[in-house]
């Protein structure tokens, strides 16, 4: 039997962990999520639930999140199961940049963090939280669902962002809207989107499907182009810890 040498994909964006958030509601169906996952020849994604400063502390959330994640290794089985990473998708909120606390939302053992940006246009303040953030914290701040922005930030903003080391993340279903599909291959063509993301959250109206994306992308757009997700993802989430590994 040949061995498939095709690029894979990492899932940079889910609601995996139950409970937690708005996400998977109980262990069953983060097992279901999972399962799922491996199904669509995806062999490691990460854990991104939610934090929003404003609702819960730090500590809260941190302890919240271990104990979701001990629900998940009672049932995990590496035979069924992608590996499963650990961080969180942090709201944005004024100041980040200068934040002490930050790192403790990065992706374990990574210098990595997924950031949610405001649903609103963005002030040159905000764009100067995350550019510092990335700047002056060393991090490798990775913005979520970009698709989802599209009317809050000018093409100028976004060029100044890419220049000054934001990593963008899409979520699969940019790619799967046929309104949006050709907007969605543009920005990936054109180096403006870097990474994939599911954005599970359930097994319903938002389950997983980064696999049909994929495989879109590489119909569209070539093998290489998945070849420089799967590189870029692979970078950011050099010396991660898989959650059964921390």
């Amino acid at each position: 039997m040949k061995m498939d040498k095709r690029a894979r994909i990492i899932d940079f964006h889910s609601h995996l962990l139950p409970a937690i958030d708005d996400g998977s509601k109980d262990i069953a169906m983060s097992l279901e999520i999972l399962q799922e996952t491996r199904r669509q020849k995806v062999r490691k994604i990460v854990a991104t639930p939610h934090f929003y400063p404003e609702e819960m502390s730090l500590s809260r959330f941190l302890e919240k999140r271990e104990r979701a994640v001990e629900e998940v290794l009672s049932v995990f089985d590496s035979s069924t199961c992608p590996r499963v990473y650990l961080g969180a998708e942090t709201g944005y909120f004024r100041g980040i940049g200068d934040s002490d606390e930050i790192s403790q939302l990065t992706i374990v053992g990574t210098n990595t963090i997924l950031v949610e940006m405001p649903f609103r246009p963005w002030s040159e303040a905000t764009v100067e939280d995350i550019i510092s953030l990335s700047m002056q914290r060393g991090l490798n701040v990775v913005l979520a669902h970009i698709e989802r922005y599209r009317t809050f930030f000018s093409d100028r903003t976004m060029d100044r962002l890419l220049s000054s080391g934001i990593y963008i993340q899409s979520n699969a279903e940019f790619f799967l809207d046929k309104e949006k599909e050709k907007d969605a291959m543009d920005m990936l063509s054109s180096h403006r989107i870097h990474i994939l993301g599911s954005d599970v959250h359930n097994t319903g109206q938002r389950r997983q499907r980064i696999g049909e994306a994929r495989e879109k992308i590489r119909e569209t757009l070539g093998e290489e182009t998945m070849e420089r997700i799967l590189e870029t993802s692979r970078f950011l989430l050099s010396g991660a810890l898989s959650i059964d590994e921390i």
